[in-house]
């Protein structure tokens, strides 16, 4: 018999409709569903539970937003098992899945009738320490709204010096994320590059780079500079002082999804979730 894990957003009523669709269309299939263990709707609770620090399924189904998957990520550390994203909420730009669709879906997952896509993660260090791996962006930001002094450079070599609220070092797919509200390009989910956007600068004549997927970004905070703080993929935030030398290397480990038209429909999406967003 075939286990499907399933994770769900907390606290939403959208998703916990969803997530029972998704239930009722994987054991439609003879499925069987282990959810998450943090997961409280009551109308899950009869299900069986796994830990994302235990056993985990090779399949999972992650109904939410983009929020919920990254979380769910950053708890995987190692090599993902294949996650298909059902969208449960107003943007949900990485969970290809509309919710009028579920059924239809469900089945080609379990059929294994998709396209799957590995995204490259990249593994942030701090002061040599790792950290995590991310797979849309790493910001170093100001705390309390105090200039942050950065010096940038690409595989060794000075890129640029950034005097401001900081910097954004994202993935392609992070390119839809904070780096373009902070002026960064959108980047087609085909290439495979790092995008290094500077966040409100002194320096007016800073811009994005786009370098090489696999060169090394760091980023010091310069003695000179206030606090700082990092913040990974919008779920996890630590104090950075001054002095502190932030590094991103590709990761070994990468995200596998199951995607359905992916490319197809690629600025469409774009198009109805991000540009003409209100």
């Amino acid at each position: 018999m075939d286990v499907v894990g399933l994770i769900v957003k907390h606290g939403s009523v959208i998703a916990e409709e969803t997530a029972l669709r998704v239930v009722r269309a994987l054991e439609s299939h003879g499925v069987k569903v282990l959810v998450e263990e943090s997961i409280g709707y009551e109308s899950l609770s009869a299900y069986p539970r796994f830990s994302l620090q235990g056993s985990v399924p090779g399949k999972l189904v992650v109904v939410g937003g983009d929020g919920t998957l990254l979380r769910t990520l950053l708890r995987l550390q190692g090599e993902t098992p294949v996650i298909v994203g059902v969208r449960a909420g107003k943007r949900g730009f990485l969970l290809d899945v509309e919710k009028y669709e579920v059924e239809d879906r469900i089945r080609d997952f379990i059929r294994g009738e998709y396209k799957l896509v590995v995204y490259p993660r990249y593994s942030v260090y701090v002061n040599g320490e790792k950290i995590a791996c991310v797979l849309n962006d790493v910001a170093i930001v100001s705390k309390m709204a105090k200039l942050v002094r950065l010096n940038i450079s690409i595989d060794g070599y000075p890129a640029m010096r950034i005097d401001g609220d900081g910097v954004v070092i994202s993935s392609t797919v992070g390119s839809t994320a904070y780096s373009l509200s902070a002026g960064g390009p959108i980047v087609d989910p085909r290439l495979d590059v790092l995008i290094v956007t500077p966040l409100n600068p002194v320096q007016l004549h800073l811009r994005s780079i786009v370098v090489p997927s696999h060169a090394r970004v760091e980023a010091s905070v310069t003695p000179q500079s206030n606090e700082a703080y990092l913040n990974l993929d919008g779920q996890i935030v630590r104090e950075l002082q001054p002095g502190s030398l932030v590094a991103l290397t590709m990761c070994d480990a990468g995200v596998r999804m199951a995607r359905f038209r992916w490319w197809d429909n690629f600025y469409e999406r774009l198009y109805t979730r991000l540009l003409a967003y209100w």
